[in-house]
């Protein structure tokens, strides 16, 4: 660690437990992805860890797997909608920037990051000497921005970082950028300690992957750390129980203590007919790794994302039922997404900022406010086959709404048929009864 930090300056002094606390906070976090959580207990129950964490290990993939599967579906290739007459110049901007920025490998982390731990960034980089602006998605741990509320752009961002125990930190104002290196004012890269921020707003933006009114949202499977922290209860108990009995109390039947002895350290010599036996008590370990199951598979139940286990059982599908079975996800999807969405879009616009400032013509359509994404871009993927079909069932359901609407005109004519017969019917009649 740093011997000294840019928060202990009287001037950030005001941030540190802030800081501090959302760092303690995601790391908790990411620890129940990595499994980094259980580590304690492991190295606590000794000669039964190895049994004990083959069934605890398990818990913490299907976590993984979570948060693989909304890297892959929230994204929904940040399409932009066909009706925007703007399409083709946004999504050329867009792609160039991508290309820029190696968004193709590196983008993933932006939904990634916000999956683990709950929250995530996007750093607009300008480099002016270059030429060139990039898009990066940032580690949440590493910086906190101030006065970001209610749409408004962030007053300040605090971005640490250690390397090799060293910490650098940089502080950006609308005005200008600072460096420090272990709380000492100091150039980074080249660049002096302190120098003018050209694009003239703070280059970050950060989105939360759940919204739940908490400063740092949610992550995708908070819901089953509640369930996993009971493991790590029963691990502490069971640990406790073992050493506990490391050194046992012994019982011996049928004799008097003056009769035994002892040659050595590890032996005693008991006078015939005595017994001895070892007072330990009962340890259900079946049933600790029984209830450990039992919490696997709500673990399961609270991440939708395992629902995709129950269809890789079965050989043939339809797409209506993989929908229904599936329900729950795609309702999820369709609460984070948005909040991803904003977030791209407004680096994006700030990237358009920045392309213009600096003569960039390939970027500037960003530099728009009407930007947006598509809203109802599908959430899971279909074959080809499967998305002509239904298309074909949306064109014929159109066609029978337009039918319900405006009945054909042939119906028409047989009704204003009908009404003719009626009148020479009624007219002969009235004939009839004159001639008679």
């Amino acid at each position: 660690m740093a011997n000294s930090s840019i928060l202990d300056l009287q001037e950030f002094k005001q941030y540190r437990a802030a800081f501090r606390s959302r760092v303690q906070t995601l790391t908790h976090r990411a620890s129940y992805y990595d499994g980094s959580v259980y580590s304690k207990v492991r190295n606590q129950l000794g000669w039964l860890s190895p049994r004990v964490f083959k069934e605890i290990k398990p818990l913490f993939l299907p976590l993984n797997r979570a948060v693989d599967v909304d890297c892959g579906i929230v994204p929904g290739g940040w399409e932009i909608s066909e009706e925007e007459p703007k399409k083709e110049q946004w999504e050329q901007a867009r792609d160039f920037l991508f290309d820029q920025s190696h968004w193709d490998t590196e983008g993933v982390l932006y939904v990634h990051y916000g999956a683990q731990y709950g929250v995530s960034g996007l750093f607009i980089a300008d480099i002016r000497e270059e030429s060139r602006v990039i898009l990066q998605p940032v580690d949440p741990t590493k910086f906190m921005l101030i006065g970001a509320r209610y749409g408004v752009n962030a007053e300040m961002s605090i971005y640490i970082e250690y390397r090799s125990g060293v910490e650098y930190a940089e502080v950006t104002t609308a005005d200008e950028i600072r460096t420090f290196i272990d709380g000492k004012s100091a150039g980074h890269d080249d660049r002096p300690p302190i120098y003018a921020n050209s694009l003239g707003m703070v280059p970050y933006v950060e989105v939360r992957h759940m919204e739940t009114g908490e400063v740092l949202g949610e992550c995708t499977f908070q819901k089953a750390m509640i369930i996993l922290d009971e493991v790590n209860r029963l691990g502490t108990q069971l640990a406790g129980a073992i050493s506990k009995n490391t050194d046992p109390q012994w019982a011996i039947m049928g004799a008097e203590p003056g009769e035994l002895t002892n040659n050595g350290e590890y032996v005693w010599f008991f006078p015939a007919g005595t017994d001895a036996k070892v007072l330990v008590p009962g340890i259900d370990i079946d049933g600790i790794l029984s209830f450990i199951q039992t919490i696997a598979d709500n673990v399961d139940k609270a991440l939708p994302e395992t629902a995709f286990d129950e269809l890789k059982s079965k050989d043939r599908i339809a797409t209506a039922t993989i929908e229904l079975q599936l329900a729950e996800l795609v309702l999820k999807i369709k609460r984070v997404r948005p909040n991803y969405d904003r977030g791209l879009v407004s680096a994006l616009q700030m990237a358009g900022i920045a392309g213009k400032q600096m003569n960039i013509s390939e970027l500037a359509p960003l530099d728009d406010l009407e930007l947006t994404l598509d809203r109802d871009r599908e959430i899971l993927p279909m074959d080809p086959e499967t998305r002509i079909k239904l298309r074909l069932l949306e064109l014929e359901l159109e066609q029978l709404e337009l039918a319900a609407m405006d009945p054909p005109e042939v119906e028409e004519e047989a009704d204003d048929d009908a009404d003719v017969d009626d009148d020479k019917g009624k007219n002969k009649k009235d004939e009839e009864e004159e001639w008679s």
